[in-house]
């Protein structure tokens, strides 16, 4: 259990680290469709580029950001004394 002392730069870290994990996420979802049409003039596995990106793109760096959360996230619990014991 964290301590009530603990609990405000807890939160404050966890907040920022949030938004640390979001920005890359929303820019890529963001600008791809900007670009999609530029892309899909090149052709990968057959593919246009801006399509084969979105599909497979987005996925990956949704995978790539969850998974750098879940990390970091881990070490914040641990840092301030609120990670679970297994």
């Amino acid at each position: 259990m964290i301590e009530r002392k603990e609990r405000k730069p807890y939160w404050r870290h966890t907040k920022w680290q949030m938004i640390a994990s979001l920005v890359p996420f929303l820019s890529v979802i963001i600008l791809l469709p900007l670009y999609a049409d530029r892309l899909n003039g090149s052709r990968f596995f057959g593919f246009p580029l801006g399509y084969f990106l979105a599909a497979h793109g987005l996925f990956v760096v949704a995978v790539v950001t969850v998974a750098g959360f879940v990390n970091r996230q881990d070490a914040i619990d641990h840092w301030h004394g609120a990670h679970e014991d297994t």
